[in-house]
């Protein structure tokens, strides 16, 4: 069963930080590094100085970023710029926002959750990994013992049951209410009544969880976990180190938007392809239709429209390279099943991912699994005017737009105990990381409602 804990949410003093939108950043995975320098700039608090502290020259074991990050937590705490709520609680937490001329508002609430290994079925992943990420988030754990960033995670609650039971002991006046730096506006209630959080404990219990966004970070916790068991053996059974930091949303809630992270490749690997043969290798298993030739930039919406194309069930993707040309490329009847239902499971044979994945990236370039775990051969994008922008600057020999992958797709995915390639899905907008923090003291139990 899933436990999922009210807790003592550690958050910016409104009397030392009047203005939230100075402080709070998107996750550390998305920021760019002239992001990172504007971020540090704007304010001596703002939370890119934990979340991505910077190298210095001469670093070594004993000083370095991570413990940098450590001393300026610890000064944070004792300046009071960072306090700590007395009692435990949920954090409703609303967000608004708009995509294309669409307006939104993703309702979640922030708890602990207990760390499960993915082979109880309490918790499961959808995607893969990479290790590097790992490795860097883990001694982010270890010198500041603390969660700077929720991971996003769904719950299923087809009657909401949960957000129902919050509503209850809703306040009336939120904790915080801002606009980010994004845009988009954050609202955030502190709900602390006895019952409601007996309810909402007790409503989770019943339901499995799936990681949205955050897989890096909670195989991380696990390995956290691991640590801190080896060195505190004694340590109770609701010990901190056991529990995650989560933003957690219902599934089935309309208000849910997910995009398509986008690729595109770079390298010699792929730099080495004609024009001409690749689309001679692409024709065995897509139609390829010409959108726009040499020395005609492609339009956004043009490009938008053409990639929606056809039914839900259709597979398609837009190429475009070789000069900015585009090409619309759609999966030809039959090859679902002659090739992919035959290779693997149906819930990933029909992600348009794995098709990318197994017949292009695979079958016509040859890239192996080593290829795609590095970062610098295939990148990942959301934004369309991005990825042309990329390839203008020729950081990008090609690119690959898709259509987003359905949160039933998901569902079906994590159920089955499976995961999709990286970076299939990009539930819109990200969890914002300085709204609500939690601690990882060892000699700390979690209240369990």
């Amino acid at each position: 069963m899933a436990q999922v804990a009210p807790f003592r949410a550690l958050h910016y003093n409104p009397a030392k930080i009047p203005h939230p939108q100075d402080v709070v950043t998107p996750p550390y995975d998305v920021i760019r590094p002239e992001e990172r320098e504007a971020f540090a700039a704007h304010h001596p608090n703002n939370m890119v100085h934990l979340i991505l502290p910077q190298a210095l020259a001469g670093d070594n074991l004993l000083q370095n970023r991570y413990t940098r990050a450590a001393a300026t937590f610890r000064q944070w705490r004792q300046e009071q710029v960072l306090v700590r709520d007395p009692e435990p609680a949920y954090y409703l937490w609303e967000t608004e926002f708009e995509v294309e001329g669409r307006k939104f508002t993703r309702t979640g609430l922030a708890a602990l959750v207990r760390l499960e290994p993915f082979s109880s079925g309490v918790i499961r992943p959808h995607e893969q990994t990479f290790s590097a990420p790992k490795a860097d988030r883990l001694e982010l754990f270890k010198q500041t013992q603390a969660h700077f960033s929720p991971i996003f995670t769904l719950y299923p609650d087809r009657e909401d049951q949960v957000l129902g039971e919050l509503r209850r002991g809703l306040p009336a006046e939120p904790m915080l209410a801002f606009r980010d730096s994004e845009g988009d506006f954050q609202r955030v209630f502190r709900v602390a009544e006895t019952s409601c959080l007996h309810a909402v404990h007790r409503a989770f219990e019943k339901m499995t969880l799936f990681i949205a966004d955050g897989h890096h970070r909670y195989e991380t916790a696990l390995d956290y976990q691991k640590w801190m068991k080896s060195r505190y053996p004694q340590a109770p059974a609701h010990a901190s180190f056991n529990y995650m930091l989560m933003y957690l949303a219902n599934m089935y809630d309309p208000q849910l938007v997910i995009l398509m992270a986008h690729r595109l490749l770079a390298g010699p690997r792929v730099k080495q392809w004609e024009e001409r043969a690749l689309l001679q290798r692409l024709w065995e298993y897509f139609e390829v239709t010409p959108l726009l030739g040499a020395g005609t930039p492609p339009e956004v919406e043009f490009l938008k429209e053409n990639l929606a194309k056809g039914s839900s069930q259709e597979t398609t993707f837009i190429l475009l390279g070789f000069g900015l040309r585009a090409w619309r490329l759609q999966l030809r009847d039959g090859v679902r099943q002659r090739l992919l239902a035959r290779e693997m499971h149906p819930a990933l044979a029909q992600l348009d991912v794995v098709v990318l994945n197994y017949l292009i990236f695979e079958k016509v370039l040859g890239l192996d699994a080593q290829a795609l775990d590095d970062q610098q051969t295939c990148k990942f994008n959301s934004k369309i005017p991005e990825v042309l922008d990329i390839l203008s600057r020729r950081e990008a020999s090609m690119a690959f737009l898709l259509n987003p992958t359905r949160v039933e797709q998901v569902q079906q995915v994590a159920e089955a105990g499976l995961t999709m390639p990286r970076k299939s899905t990009y539930f819109y907008p990200k969890v914002k990381d300085g709204i609500v923090l939690s601690l990882l003291n060892p000699e700390e139990e979690i209240v369990i409602p």
